[in-house]
């Protein structure tokens, strides 16, 4: 049985299904050839597990886990322990205050603020790795600074080496809002460019991000997508009588589709059927002002449901529930390449999206070649299209047929896990 170690900072993961990745990787690697190892911090610091994914996983599963320390207390103890703090460090208020911490955020703890924890863990892997004959090694980022662990012990026993992304890494648009400096910025970039002309080989999650790496010196990468994991949609659940439009997940100002919420106002006005029929469903981290914002519209405001925390079991349930599923991209530059896990998701439960984001990108080539479904631009999208679209859908909801989303089964995780099996032997000089 081959090992391969995997670097990673949410075990359990919370959230969206892209940071479950490594999670559900793990579960199906453990089936295979290799044997997977989890090395993960004892106390990282965000504040919702989902303790319920960790039932998916083999119990043979090995487990590490080292202290981490990371300088969010520091940060609570200035803006008020209520103040919400992101897992990248990012505070969400706009203060002369809050402009300052993230400011220090991100010219003081380059690339992240996991950055205390890879003296440690590359001190201690050192000898792990050595005494277990480990045949590979893989660290999965966001958090940027555990690909800098894998730098470290890559230039220290030349184990084989993937470095995972989820996210980019110096072209990432939330880097703005750290505000910095131009020398600063030069050594993320540096930090980035060794990784990447160093790893054996690098993963990334869309084709287009896949083709920034190239550009920006990884000396060989490829796409390795999200997923969805095929045991989540065993049972067939009766849809909602009400026709409802459902996202669970992010949604600020930079993921606002202010278009569709006049658009379904005035299908309310316009047409009864639809009027009492529709529900909107939303759940997860939503920016105040966009609540306020579809409350300000009384067709609307009794049509809103707002769920507390949902385990990722409940979300999966409420998208097999839902007529009509919401997918919202980030309308910037690195959106283009965005693939959320769940759009892998929504295929599976097989229901229409309805989808916000860039001009070009991969999601919007997906979500293009579906029946029933629909992509819009932020800036273009009208809100006459929007009715019409969601009409559509409305009209056809009866009609609709599993057998059009048979497209879905290429990302399911089992699928995506021999292929990452393939790089891993490829990789690691096992073929």
């Amino acid at each position: 049985m081959k090992k391969v170690l995997i670097v990673v900072y949410y075990w359990p993961p919370s959230g969206g299904s892209g940071v479950q990745r490594w999670l559900k990787f793990a579960k199906y690697l453990s089936y295979s050839s290799w044997q997977p190892i989890i090395y993960t911090p004892e106390n990282p610091d965000f504040s919702i597990k989902d303790e319920t994914l960790l039932a998916e996983i083999p119990a043979n599963i090995q487990v590490i886990k080292k202290p981490i320390w990371e300088p969010y207390d520091v940060a609570r103890k200035l803006v008020g322990k209520q103040q919400k703090i992101s897992s990248s460090g990012l505070v969400e208020k706009s203060g002369p205050l809050h402009k300052l911490i993230n400011f220090l955020r991100g010219n003081l703890f380059v690339p992240d603020p996991k950055i205390f924890w890879k003296r440690p863990s590359v001190n201690f892997l050192s000898k792990y790795i050595l005494e277990n004959k480990v045949d590979a090694l893989i660290t999965s980022g966001t958090p940027h600074s555990l690909h800098l662990i894998g730098l470290a012990l890559k230039k220290k026993l030349n184990v084989p080496w993937i470095a995972d992304f989820r996210d980019p890494w110096s072209e990432l648009d939330m880097l703005q809002n750290y505000h910095i400096m131009k020398p600063v910025m030069k050594k993320y970039r540096r930090l980035e460019k060794a990784v990447l002309e160093n790893a054996d080989l690098c993963t990334i999650t869309s084709d287009s991000w896949r083709d920034d790496l190239k550009r920006l010196g990884a000396a060989k990468a490829v796409t390795l997508t999200n997923g969805f994991d095929e045991d989540n949609f065993k049972q067939t659940l009766e849809p909602y009588e009400k026709f409802v439009m459902s996202h669970f997940g992010l949604m600020n100002h930079l993921r606002n589709p202010k278009n569709l919420w006049q658009a379904l106002a005035e299908i309310c006005k316009e047409n009864s059927g639809f009027d009492q029929s529709f529900a909107l469903h939303l759940g997860g981290t939503i920016d105040n002002r966009i609540l306020d914002e579809i409350k300000a519209y009384p067709e609307l405001r009794n049509k809103l449901k707002v769920f507390p925390y949902l385990s990722h079991e409940e979300v999966l349930e409420e998208y097999q529930k839902s007529s009509l599923l919401l997918l919202l991209l980030f309308n910037s530059d690195s959106g283009r390449g965005n693939i959320p896990g769940k759009l892998f998701e929504y295929l599976a439960a097989k229901k229409p999206i309805l989808g916000f984001g860039p001009a070009s990108g991969d999601s919007k080539e997906i979500v293009e070649k579906l029946p029933h479904s629909y992509f819009n631009f932020y800036n273009t999208a009208s809100v006459n299209e929007l009715k019409a679209q969601i009409k559509s859908v409305f009209d056809a909801r009866s009609a609709l047929n599993a057998d059009d989303f048979k497209t879905s089964e290429r990302y399911s995780h089992a699928l995506l896990t021999d292929q990452l099996v393939a790089i891993l032997d490829e990789t690691s000089g096992f073929i």
